[in-house]
């Protein structure tokens, strides 16, 4: 059986591929394009969207009037616009409406056909009018704005004049009149020619047109110089802009609705905008307005549909345009319909192979008999992307094609057509999939036709039907040309395999292997691997050593010319690198290698500044830790190519919840969309240049090719990388024990910046205790011989350290001997040996963040006084003054190794009668024995008790925004203290020492835990009362309570004093006297607004009349303001009541702006020249000062601002200061 027999249709006889949606006249070939249009699943739920909601907005209004169609290489984009305007218009068609013949293309078990169904019997509700073009093959479409271009086909149309001056000033005035058609006939009359050549030469036939116009409106134009003075004076004013367009359209509309009693629609089409818009953002600013002027004004009256290469952010994107613009426009398009191969592909299986039942059952014998074999030849291996298998199925439906055959083509046409630099320029020419894959059968290099079922298209074919269609580069076409001169040996087979390799050297998906080259030159069924591999292997041989292929790795490369040759392994090589490469090539290129700190160039900081300190920080970069980067406090920064897979911001706040990461602080770069693709070809560029450079066997011409790529496009590469890491911060989270946050940018600053105040804001939690002991030792040998000398004028830094008292004496209970002596203590009660290190280490990390140095000075201090002796090689030492002492001290190292002891005696009696005293008033106890076993034991309860309320009041305090006093914090930490210590000796000595603070933090805490269950509530409510004051303390006047109110609130919140008994009854007191106040204050701004409303009602009708306009404009201006001034009373928050004044203001200028324009429209109508637009301008647009401090300033700012006024006045406005 010939191949031609299987088939349903007449392969031979050429399919036209291309639909134009401009041709619309042809009855028979429109039924015949809805007749042959394939409605695929996909296509079926998008028509059946739009065909719903378009019917729905014949009963109400929409702003919702737009549908985007992209995809590429014959994709069916202008089939798809053409099937949806006829449908809309639905005309006659040999006899049958557009519908009903699109019914019959809807499959019978299709889920969607009833709902198609009733849209489609909904649509003689309505007349539409389609105007369908291809924009860019309009005249002069590249330099005319879009409103005259639309405006002019909208005329022609109509069947006036192309000349849109005519047009607009005779045809359509007549035309409304109801004399269009005596003017044409006129003209004919005249000029002795029909209508429809007289418009194609105006100029020529102009003083019949003129004379036409006298005599069929004598009242207007009584000679012809009228005509030519009108047309004239129209010219001068010319303005055609998307108001004019729309406007126009809108009232022909409502005009043809008024007269047939009937909706009435416009359907613009707009075939292959995105050819017209190229990278021209004004173009698409224009299209654009056109879309938001519709949907607006139009309100569903008018529909555009767009067909683009690209989806719409591209189309954006290649112009350059504003997210936020796309974000506007993409409302208008409630339709937004990507056509994709499988689409394409389902649409070629119907129309052009489709197998009859005899050839379907041949094909299938074929595949049941050779099944195993052509799974193993028609299926390419190891592809990085899932292709279409050659099935049971798949194989009848695609044959002679290979089922990936078909999935290819496009990816091929697209690939030759933007590394060609045309890219979208060819989309909609002939070479549609359909094309190909007919004109292969029709007129390929083989008569498949005639050959018997059995034979296959080899991939050499796509080659040649491309490269005769102009898709082939000619330096391409070139090259293979001739191979029979450059290659020894060449066979007939040799540039089958050279077209094959280059049709695939740039689809990164499909790996090069000589298996798989071979399986795209099997030319049938009978044929297995072995055997096309010994036919193509010498081929492949015979083209590496012509140099026009190369091996690398188990790939084949096509080559031709040094910057193909470039490129080529550049490509190689990003195909090869995965995942892991990029990541440590990151590390490599970018964070650290070879000692050098690049992540420097990204990252702005190294150090986290706090209270006037730098703490160094540990650094890990995709979990890669960086040398030389140390510290307390770790930074896990996740890149943006790491966050791609690896991390997921959930995981990373559950991991910051670990108990071994409470002193990390982890950093989530944002999504940066193309970052991998950057950094895989900055690591691939470097490595084809490092490569050159270092072979010395490449020409002069390859050295200054890798030398002039290393100058110029290595590092613009590595600017975009660095750039994308900056904008990963940008966008990024910091992460931080369970909670994250964006990062917040403030103007000008860096992303860096940022990042490192982000960071520094959680300094005061990981280092709550650094505040005790902000000091820095400059010079730490000085200063431990000062402290082991007992200096009586220290220095400053050592008096910083207030080891000693007023009275010279040491200071045993200052925070940093206290916190030396409290871990020794707990130590040496654990049995621990305490080395220098250890402590300096436990004082160095949070929650000290304390100085080395000074760990080593207040040691020498405690030294002296006789608190802590130091053992030396397991030898005690006590004298200060021995030299082995001030060494180990001194010198860092060695005090690492020194042994610390803190020397403990008996308790004094007095000490222990005056602990139970002091114990006793605290408890309200009086049976306490006078022992440190039983004093200690009562302490602990004490401790137990307050800080169990201190913690409730914490959490309440965080909550409620309660500030807490020094008195509270410091009693928490100091009865912590008594608590951690559990030798009854230690914790005697520790009340004995700390009396005071402890009594004074016991009833502070008890006082803030009373003040929480008595007023809690209530400071809660005064805390928002006086949060919603704040926004209008400026309209408050000096010396009224609420300002009042304001400052005790501020003198209170910085003491810390709300638990404060009288202070508390005197801010509740004011907060009374206030609300009164407030109310009043509210009520006033209320009758401030509505005074004005009020007035501006009051005079409206006269204003009206003044000006000459129609009454009834009175509602419509005067609705807006009743319904403010009935919004008035309801609102009670004072920062919303006193900007009612200036809503009001606003309100009222918008309204005599409104009426202005009115009024400027009425006298245009009559001729009148119009006054000019109004431009408002104030200081804060010319500049963001806010305050003059200087004449230098103020010139400055009057420069500014003349510029400005200037500016405007030369543009033709006039300018209101505000």
């Amino acid at each position: 059986m010939r191949i031609r027999d299987v088939f349903e249709i007449k392969v031979e006889e050429k399919i036209n591929p291309v639909i134009k949606v401009s041709e619309r006249q042809n009855e028979e070939k429109l039924a015949s394009e809805i007749g042959s249009y394939v409605v695929t699943p996909l296509i079926e739920k998008y028509l059946d969207d739009f065909l719903e909601h378009y019917t729905d907005t014949l009963l109400r209004h929409t702003t919702e009037i737009g549908v985007w169609i992209s995809g590429y290489f014959g994709s069916g984009k202008s089939h798809l616009a053409k099937i949806m305007a006829l449908l809309t218009e639905n005309p006659k068609l040999c006899g049958s409406s557009a519908c009903d013949r699109f019914m019959v293309r809807i499959p019978h078990d299709s889920l969607n056909k009833g709902s198609i169904e009733r849209s489609l019997s909904r649509m003689g509700q309505c007349d539409a009018k389609v105007f369908a073009f291809n924009l860019n093959t309009l005249a002069d479409s590249k330099t005319r704005p879009l409103p005259s271009l639309l405006l002019s086909q909208y005329y022609l149309s109509k069947g006036y004049s192309g000349n849109l001056i005519y047009a607009k000033v005779i045809e359509a005035e007549l035309d409304r009149q109801g004399k269009l058609e005596l003017l044409h006939q006129a003209v004919e009359a005249k000029a002795k020619k029909p209508w429809k050549d007289i418009k194609e030469n105006l100029s020529f036939f102009r003083t019949h047109l003129y004379k036409a116009a006298c005599g069929v409106a004598p009242e207007v134009f009584e000679t012809t110089r009228d005509v030519e003075i009108a047309l004239n004076e129209a010219e001068k004013g010319e303005l055609y802009n998307i108001e004019f367009l729309v406007g126009t359209i809108l009232n022909d509309i409502k005009r043809l609705e008024k007269q047939i009693k009937k909706p009435q629609r416009i359907v613009f089409v707009l075939d292959e905008s995105g050819q017209w818009i190229e990278n021209d953002a004004g173009r698409l600013g224009q299209l654009q307005a056109l879309v938001e002027e519709a949907a607006e004004k139009g309100q569903g009256k008018i529909w555009i549909i767009l067909t683009t290469h690209g989806d719409m952010g591209s189309i954006y994107k290649e112009a350059r345009a504003l997210d936020g613009d796309m974000k506007k426009i993409e409302a208008r398009f409630r339709f937004k319909f990507p056509l994709t191969t499988e689409n394409i592909e389902l649409v070629l299986e119907d129309r052009l192979f489709k197998k009859n039942i005899r050839g379907k059952t041949v094909l299938e014998t074929i595949y049941k008999k050779r099944g195993g074999t052509l799974r193993g030849l028609a299926q390419l291996s190891n592809t990085s992307q899932k292709l279409p298998e050659c099935t049971e199925d798949k194989f009848p439906t695609y044959y002679p094609f290979l089922p990936y055959q078909v999935h290819l083509i496009p990816e091929i046409v697209k690939t030759l057509r933007s590394k060609g630099g045309r890219g979208e320029q060819l989309s909609g020419s002939t070479r549609t999939l359909l094309a190909i894959a007919q004109d292969i059968l029709r007129a390929g290099r083989r008569n498949y036709l005639d050959d018997d079922t059995g034979a296959l298209v080899s991939f050499d074919e796509i080659y040649g039907n491309l490269a005769g269609e102009g898709e082939v580069s000619p330096d391409v076409r070139t090259e293979l040309s001739r191979l029979k001169d450059v290659v020894p040996g060449v066979s007939s087979l040799t540039p089958r395999v050279a077209e094959v390799l280059y049709l695939i050297h740039e689809i990164a998906f499909i790996p090069r292997t000589r298996d798989n080259i071979a399986r795209l030159l099997v030319e049938s069924v009978d044929e297995d691997l072995p055997t096309v591999l010994a036919r193509i292997e010498p081929e492949l041989e015979k083209l590496k050593k012509a140099k026009l292929a190369a091996k690398i790795g188990e790939e084949y490369e096509f080559l031709t010319g040094e910057k193909r040759t470039f490129e080529q392994e550049v490509d190689a090589i990003e195909a090869e690198i995965r995942q892991q490469d990029r990541e440590r090539g990151l590390i490599e290129n970018f964070v650290q290698s070879g000692g050098k700190s690049l992540w420097r160039k990204w990252l702005d900081f190294e150090t986290i500044s706090y209270m006037g300190f730098e703490f160094p920080f540990r650094l890990y970069v995709d979990d890669n830790p960086i040398p030389g980067k140390q510290g307390d406090v770790t930074l896990k920064f996740v890149t943006p190519l790491y966050a791609q897979v690896n991390v997921k911001i959930d995981d990373m706040e559950n991991q910051s919840l670990r108990s071994d990461e409470q002193k990390t602080i982890f950093f989530l770069s944002g999504s940066i969309k193309g970052f991998d693709m950057e950094l895989t070809r900055y690591m691939a560029v470097k490595q084809v240049i490092d490569s050159w450079k270092g072979d010395p066997h490449r020409s002069e011409e390859s050295r200054k090719l890798s030398r002039d790529r290393e100058s110029n496009e290595l590092p613009k590469i590595e600017r975009r990388v660095l750039e994308a890491l900056r904008e990963g911060i940008r966008k990024g989270w910091v992460i931080f024990r369970g909670s994250s946050h964006s990062v917040i940018l403030k103007q000008g600053q860096k992303p860096g910046e940022a990042l490192r105040a982000e960071i520094a804001n959680y300094w005061p939690t990981l280092y709550p205790k650094f505040d005790r002991l902000p000091v820095r030792i400059a010079n730490d040998q000085r200063a431990v011989k000062e402290a082991l000398d007992g200096t009586p004028n220290p220095r400053k830094d050592i008096l910083q350290l207030k080891l000693y008292n007023k009275a010279g004496k040491l200071n045993t209970n200052c925070p940093l001997l206290d916190a030396i002596r409290m871990h020794l203590s707990t130590q040496q009660n654990q049995g621990r040996r305490v080395l220098g290190k250890e402590i300096s280490d436990v004082f160095i990390a949070a929650p000290y963040g304390w100085d080395p140095n000074a760990i080593r000075v207040g040691v020498a201090a405690l030294v002296r006084s006789g608190a802590v002796k130091i053992l030396i090689n397991k030898k005690p030492f006590t004298n200060p003054a021995d030299q082995e002492v001030i060494d180990a001290l001194r010198i860092s190292r060695k005090f690492d190794c020194t042994e610390l002891v803190l020397e403990i005696s008996e308790i004094d009696p007095d000490i222990l009668t005056e602990v139970r005293s002091f114990l006793m008033n605290l408890a309200q106890r009086r049976s306490i024995d006078e022992t440190p076993a039983s004093l200690s034991e009562v302490a602990e309860s004490l401790a137990n008790e307050i800080l169990d309320k201190a913690n409730t009041v914490s959490v309440w305090a965080n909550g409620s925004g309660m500030p807490l006093p020094s008195s509270f914090k410091n009693g928490v930490d100091v009865w912590n203290q008594v608590k951690a210590l559990t030798n009854p000796v230690h914790r005697v000595r520790e009340i004995h020492g700390n009396r005071i603070p402890l009594e004074k933090g016991y009833k502070s805490i008890n006082r803030h835990a009373d003040f929480q269950k008595r007023n809690g509530t209530m400071f809660i409510a005064f805390e928002h009362f006086v949060k919603e004051l704040l926004p209008v303390e400026h309209k408050l006047t000096p010396g009224t309570t609420p300002v009042k109110l304001i400052d005790a609130y501020r003198t209170t919140v910085d003491n810390a004093e709300f638990a404060n008994d009288e202070t508390w009854k005197q801010l509740q007191s004011l907060k009374a006297q206030a609300a009164l106040e407030i109310q009043g204050l509210i009520e006033s701004w209320r009758e401030e607004a509505a005074s004005q409303i009020n007035k501006a009602l009051e005079a409206l009708p006269d204003e009206i009349e003044k000006r000459g306009l129609n009454e009834s404009l009175f509602k419509e201006f005067s609705a807006q303001l009743h319904e403010f001034l009935n919004s008035i009373t309801s609102v009670t928050i004072p920062a919303r009541a006193a900007s009612l004044p200036d809503q009001a203001r606003d309100m009222l200028s918008k309204l005599n702006d409104r009426i202005a324009e009115e009024k400027a429209r009425l006298d245009s109508k009559k001729g009148k020249v119009q006054p000019r637009s109004v431009k408002r301008l104030s200081f804060g647009v010319v500049t963001t000062m806010t305050r003059v401090t200087n004449e230098e300033e103020w010139e400055a700012l009057k420069e500014k601002m003349d510029e400005q006024v200037r500016d405007l006045l030369k543009q033709g406005f006039d300018v209101e200061l505000i």
